[in-house]
């Protein structure tokens, strides 16, 4: 079972697909889908995002792969620079929309979108740093990432 991770935004993004071995970060609408129906409630933003990594899903959003503390002397090399370029992505994307509104993140395991929110938190992205301070992704927390002043 994969994370799912849906970001809520009042500002229309430009989407894309997934492409194996290309993607860093991929961006799709899932309003074609009975996903968003389920997603709508968590949100107060009008538009609601997908977000992918490289791997085709959200998970390895879901932790600092720099983070020695959280490596495994089995991760490939590759993987670890591409889920460093994923992340670095995710962030570099957090904090352009920021710095417009606050934005909203949920997360959740995949079939799990009619679950209740569990956690919430509210996250200055400015004070975020790789390798220092991630902020890792929890089933079921829905996180709103402060408008940069």
């Amino acid at each position: 079972m994969c994370y799912a991770a849906h970001i809520g935004t009042n500002i229309k993004l430009p989407t894309n697909t997934f492409e194996p071995g290309k993607s860093a970060l991929y961006i799709t609408d899932p309003s074609q889908d009975k996903v968003l129906d389920s997603l709508k409630s968590k949100f107060t933003k009008k538009h609601i995002y997908h977000i992918g990594s490289y791997e085709g899903c959200s998970c390895v959003l879901s932790c600092d792969p720099t983070d020695d503390d959280e490596a495994d002397e089995n991760d490939d090399k590759e993987q670890v620079l591409m889920a460093t370029k994923s992340v670095t992505a995710f962030l570099s994307l957090i904090n352009n929309l920021t710095k417009q509104e606050d934005l909203e993140l949920y997360c959740c395991w995949e079939g799990d979108w009619d679950s209740p929110i569990e956690y919430r938190q509210q996250i200055d992205i400015r004070q975020i740093e790789l390798g220092k301070n991630y902020f890792d992704l929890t089933e079921k927390e829905l996180i709103v990432f402060t408008k940069q002043q």
